[in-house]
């Protein structure tokens, strides 16, 4: 905090294992996931202002159907105290839009958090999820702010593991977004066998409790639907590999792939061969603590 401009840090996450269970009557999804923090974060400044003012360093909605003013006006509905108050919220993001790792849910998710502090509000967790869901369906794994986690449901069932992984990560940025809705739409549109066999695999992990094995659970329904839409993302996932990595996966609903590697300096010398090739990527650690840890 530097006078009266607040600062939060609101990070990104990744999906090692995402299924989809199907369409609800209320058009929202069933997913079972498990979601982990990264150490990429975007930046929220936050200043008492006259009036509201929102903006950001890329182009994303920013009037009144964006998600960051359904935010402030979903608190404002819930806590009386903050009708008074004006914000001039800048994002500085770093987490690119559209890409699956969560960014607009996390940035969300901070202010649902922070927010009612300023107006001497200090509400149950129970009550910013219930408030979170009405939002988007990511944002309830970060109002919990567990670092890993099971989420189940629509996304309101949050349940904080204690045996995070420990991972170096590629995340390598395609040119282009994913939205989200267009990609469970295709989804809906074709007809699913599920595999038992990752199921199985999901409960095995989750009764070792053993984080060495995470790499045994990579699983994401959406990949079937998006290599097949887009054919470079099946393309941008085997380069990982080639290119040295043990796994690599797509996140969320994309367009972001991630590659797992053994070491910082593994990382950095595939972040170094994308990049000659023209493609975004950069390294970066899974979060395992509160303020994430440190790593050689």
């Amino acid at each position: 905090m530097h006078g009266d401009n607040y600062v939060l840090y609101s990070y990104a996450k990744i999906n090692w294992f995402l299924a989809i269970r199907g369409l609800r009557q209320d058009g929202y999804h069933d997913i079972t996931s498990l979601m982990q923090q990264i150490e990429l974060a975007d930046e929220i400044h936050i200043t008492p202002a006259t009036s509201d003012a929102f903006w950001c360093n890329f182009s994303i909605p920013l009037g009144e159907d964006s998600l960051l003013k359904k935010t402030v006006d979903v608190l404002r509905g819930a806590f009386p105290e903050l009708s008074r108050m004006r914000f001039a919220i800048t994002v500085k993001k770093s987490i690119p839009p559209g890409g699956g790792l969560g960014g607009g849910s996390s940035n969300a998710a901070a202010l649902l958090r922070f927010l009612p502090q300023l107006a001497g509000c200090c509400p149950q967790l129970e009550e910013l999820v219930a408030l979170s869901l009405s939002l988007g369906s990511d944002i309830p794994f970060f109002v919990v702010g567990a670092p890993f986690a099971l989420v189940e449901g629509r996304g309101e069932r949050v349940t904080p593991l204690s045996f995070p992984p420990r991972r170096h990560l590629v995340l390598l940025f395609p040119p282009f977004p994913v939205s989200t809705a267009w990609a469970y739409r295709k989804w809906d549109e074709r007809k699913h066998e599920k595999v038992s066999l990752v199921e199985e695999r999901l409960a095995a992990f989750l009764k070792r409790q053993d984080p060495e094995g995470i790499e045994e659970v990579i699983w994401n329904d959406f990949e079937e639907v998006l290599f097949e839409e887009y054919p470079v993302l099946l393309e941008y996932r085997n380069l990982l590999l080639e290119l040295g990595c043990r796994k690599a996966f797509l996140t969320g609903s994309g367009s972001t792939l991630v590659g797992v590697v053994g070491s910082r300096e593994e990382g950095e010398v595939v972040v170094d061969r994308l990049r000659k090739r023209g493609l975004p990527a950069l390294w970066t650690v899974t979060r395992c603590g509160e303020w994430g840890e440190s790593y050689a």
